[in-house]
């Protein structure tokens, strides 16, 4: 489950899709409440993110307070771009044992560039860190960012508090739509180079200052290759037991998708809510490639968002290189 508290933000990102949801409003108490209420008799992950969630800490706060009052089994996930993280609110996430991700597409001056605020997140993080919160940074991977993405290793060793880095592939919606001349997506060699040296310099940092540096994607690889009996679902929307809502209520499968009304699958405040799972789509020539035993394929709302008819598209070629560099992890 996923909570926009907030479709506000106080960074302008070049490709962000959360820009489709329009009219920039808070969630209110009464609405996130009624959600927490539909879903009182499951084990719930609960993300909050938005636009930049922090902006209506006041209810992050009342989530918490509410999850703990009717005791309900809720683990609670936070994706933010950090900017507005101070001491207060760091030591509210930990006591609140919130798993955190924080959006950072690379080294400083290439952030700065595609996202701004870069100082303010440092300061976020360094934040989280005397706060005693581990975090891992989530990386939009672009035409522009891609060659420099490397170099995260080294700034996640600087940082301290940096548990692992996960690429998220440009999807084409929301502002990146009206910005495609100025942000576009990479090459498939970028890609795979990008992830392998990533890597590489991950394991670098380990072996000379016993610093473990997870990869997202390599590690997902590892356990689907030690686990082939496992499921061959990409994501909890792919089998309609993802809900994603908006600030109004509002409830879609996947945010990439809420500009789409056949994905619409109703309103909190006029239950029930219709479950949608998003139909698995072609990610390359799947039944030649010797992962297909293993591999989920690819996002499935990107897919459809990029609309992409290449052979092999990139989350192909993600998850082909993240399986060739684990294969060999586990030789």
């Amino acid at each position: 489950m996923v909570l926009w508290t907030t479709s506000k933000c106080n960074l302008q990102c070049k490709y962000c899709y959360a820009s489709a949801a329009g009219e920039q409003k808070n969630m209110d108490s009464d609405t996130a409440v009624k959600i927490l209420d539909y879903f009182a008799d499951q084990p719930v992950k609960l993300q909050l993110t938005g636009g930049e969630p922090l902006l209506n800490y006041d209810l992050v706060c009342t989530i918490y307070d509410y999850i703990v009052q009717r005791g309900y089994d809720v683990s609670l996930q936070l994706q933010t771009n950090g900017t507005i993280i101070n001491q207060e609110i760091a030591n509210g996430i930990k006591k609140m044992k919130m798993a955190v991700g924080v959006s950072l597409d690379g080294p400083p001056a290439v952030n700065e560039s595609i996202r701004g605020g870069t100082q303010q997140t440092v300061q976020g993080i360094q934040h989280l860190a005397k706060a005693g919160v581990m975090l891992n940074l989530n990386s939009v991977v672009t035409a522009q960012n891609v060659d420099k993405l490397p170099e995260l290793a080294d700034f996640a060793l600087y940082l301290g508090n940096v548990a692992g880095i996960g690429f998220d592939l440009l999807r084409n919606a929301g502002r990146a739509k009206e910005n495609s001349g100025a942000v576009g997506r990479p090459t498939g060699e970028q890609l795979n180079t990008a992830l392998r040296r990533l890597f590489e310099k991950s394991e670098s940092i380990y072996q000379q200052f016993g610093r473990k540096i997870m990869i997202r994607e390599v590690e997902e690889a590892k356990k689907r290759l030690s686990s082939p009996a496992g499921t061959q679902e990409y994501c909890y929307a792919s089998c309609g037991r993802s809900y994603v809502f908006l600030p109004n209520g509002d409830c879609y499968p996947c945010g990439s998708l809420i500009d789409n009304p056949d994905f619409y699958m109703g309103n909190i405040g006029n239950p029930p809510l219709k479950p949608i799972a998003i139909v698995k789509q072609r990610a390359g020539r799947c039944e030649a490639c010797c992962y297909h035993p293993f591999c989920p394929g690819g996002c499935p709302s990107r897919l459809i968002v990029n609309a992409d008819e290449a052979e092999d598209t990139l989350d192909c070629v993600l998850k082909k290189s993240a399986f060739d560099i684990a294969s060999g992890l586990l030789k």
